[in-house]
């Protein structure tokens, strides 16, 4: 029996079905007539009006759809393979993929500041780095301890661990090493689908209570995150990330970071690849 075969099949008709179900939430939620478009853009001004009343603070969130992408990786041990390329790095193998490595020489005069002035170009150099010419820098994941670069891909980047570089840092601008995940064979699986707007995850959230009162919204993004895997392959797709602090409770400064599916609205908590940490955000399962 070809379990591979069986295995896209069911990839296929699952995505299928998603884009199904979206189709349909789209014709419920918009309205087929001006009046109904209407009512929802009323709704939506009311809401972000409750929002601001609840003391949650925000730019002026866009109402302008996107496009993104069903795309799909190879879940195999070609990185590991490629491992005996780099040098002057012991370089440990993680079960999940994904791989730590630590400088024999540490590399110093890294300006905390502005992190990429120095490590652009050892992102760069193959002999240091896998892949590292399809990773950019990533100022809104890096903290002061932290550097990160996001893997790009088709028309976006990956916010998750299976797709960074992210680069500890000292106090005194060293970096003795490094965890990275790279995602091999990305593929689209269709064509370009609508997206739901900022504005639309933003409500979203307060209207599920996942954002709290008196709070701040740091930044949004429009990135690609895992939705779920298989034996042979993982899917990502586009997700809304909205990075925000608590003015007061026990999360109070801690920024937090909640997922929005760009495609359906869906809340996604399960398999989240992102968690929150005082300061900053890290990545996990």
């Amino acid at each position: 029996m070809d379990f591979r075969r069986i295995e896209w099949l069911f990839l296929v008709a699952f995505i299928a079905i998603d884009i199904f179900l979206f189709a349909a939430f789209q014709r419920d939620t918009t309205g087929q007539t001006d009046t109904d478009s209407s009512r929802s853009v009323d709704s939506d001004t009311t809401i972000v009006k409750e929002m601001r009343a609840d003391d949650i603070k925000f730019s002026a969130p866009s109402k302008k759809s996107g496009e993104g992408y069903y795309i799909s990786t190879s879940n195999n041990d070609s990185v590991k393979s490629n491992l005996t390329s780099l040098t002057d790095q012991t370089v440990r193998y993680q079960s999940d993929g994904t791989f730590t490595a630590t400088f024999k020489a540490a590399i110093n005069g890294v300006d905390t500041k502005h992190p990429d002035q120095v490590l652009d170009e050892v992102v760069n150099n193959g002999s240091l780095i896998l892949n590292g010419d399809q990773y950019k820098y990533n100022a809104q994941l890096s903290s002061h301890n932290t550097v990160v670069y996001t893997q790009r891909v088709t028309d976006g980047q990956i916010y998750s661990k299976f797709g960074e570089i992210r680069f500890s840092l000292t106090n005194t601008g060293s970096v003795t090493g490094y965890s990275q995940g790279y995602l091999p064979g990305v593929k689209t699986l269709r064509e370009k689908t609508d997206t739901i707007s900022e504005r639309k995850a933003l409500i979203w959230l307060y209207q599920y209570n996942q954002i709290a009162n008196n709070s701040k919204v740091v930044w949004t993004k429009l990135a690609y995150t895992r939705y779920f895997n298989l034996k042979n392959s993982s899917v990502y797709i586009p997700t809304w990330i909205i990075a925000y602090k608590a003015d007061s409770g026990n999360n109070a400064g801690v920024l937090q970071l909640k997922r929005v599916n760009a495609f359906t609205g869906a809340i996604l908590n399960s398999d989240s690849n992102v968690k929150s940490v005082s300061g900053t955000a890290t990545t996990s399962d």
